[in-house]
């Protein structure tokens, strides 16, 4: 059986994606669970149905090297990019929604460790790499067909995205079910389903849902789901956050912050 993986650096669209892909080949989930059952998570093992025939979609945030799991069984992948500044601010509510406060983990002091190391130290030590070798490696990679879709060009656009994606994988559709696809996984559709399962008297068996965290961060206002926001500043956390990230990003990741439009002007 051959495997496509859905690649991302960690906080950069790959729950979104999956999401996107089950609506459309088997239509709005009933439960978070749904997604991993049909795309299971490499970094979260649990039961799944394999396919009766064709390919087996699956998640990872490793980079591509040789050690990837599986890599003998795969056929190709579909990689996708985020921001880093985005993808920070994104790390530091997971954080947060993991139950790392501002006195266990002071913001500014997470995005000047992300910024001096080229990510979240403890997605380096899970083999996830820096923020820059981990697109460098899925998005010029020669060992398999990989189309590299842009977070912000799939959210400014996600019919458009998922149809191009949708072509990749040589899944038959049309316009309507792109469109109900795209509706099924918004991000609004996605936050209902979040608040509503974290709501459940169930809410307390990690294994009933996909998302991480609990109702006590749904009431402080911390969601897996959050706002998906494209473009953000980090002097809100910190003054000085942003040229921070300019000189030490834009001198050591430029190849990749130009390559994907995301370079300081």
């Amino acid at each position: 059986m051959g495997i496509v993986w859905i690649a991302s650096y960690p906080k950069s669209g790959n729950t979104w994606a999956r999401f996107l892909l089950y609506a459309l080949m088997f239509g709005p989930p009933e439960r978070s669970i749904d997604v991993p059952k049909r795309i299971p998570d490499l970094h979260r093992p649990l039961p799944f149905d394999p396919p009766a025939s064709g390919p087996l979609y699956a998640k990872t945030h490793f980079a591509l090297t040789d050690r990837h799991p599986k890599l003998a069984q795969t056929e190709r992948a579909v990689h996708i990019v985020r921001n880093p500044r985005d993808v920070l601010l994104s790390g530091l509510n997971y954080r947060r929604l993991a139950g790392a406060d501002e006195q266990a983990m002071p913001a500014a002091a997470y995005a000047k460790t992300f910024i001096a190391r080229g990510g979240d130290p403890q997605w380096l030590e899970q083999g996830f790499g820096t923020w820059a070798d981990h697109a460098r490696s899925w998005a010029s990679t020669d060992r398999f067909p990989v189309h590299t879709v842009r977070y912000e060009d799939l959210k400014t656009d996600t019919p458009r995205e998922l149809k191009a994606i949708a072509e990749f994988l040589s899944i038959e559709t049309d316009g309507d079910r792109i469109a109900k696809a795209a509706k099924a996984a918004s991000f609004d559709a996605m936050r209902a389903l979040e608040v509503r399962e974290k709501a459940a008297p169930s809410a307390t068996a990690k294994t009933d849902r996909l998302f991480v965290g609990d109702r006590a961060a749904t009431k402080k206002g911390v969601y897996f789901i959050n706002a998906g926001k494209t473009g953000q500043t980090l002097d809100p956390v910190a003054p000085g956050l942003d040229a921070l990230f300019d000189t030490t990003f834009g001198a050591r990741d430029r190849d990749m912050l130009d390559r994907f439009g995301y370079a300081p002007e």
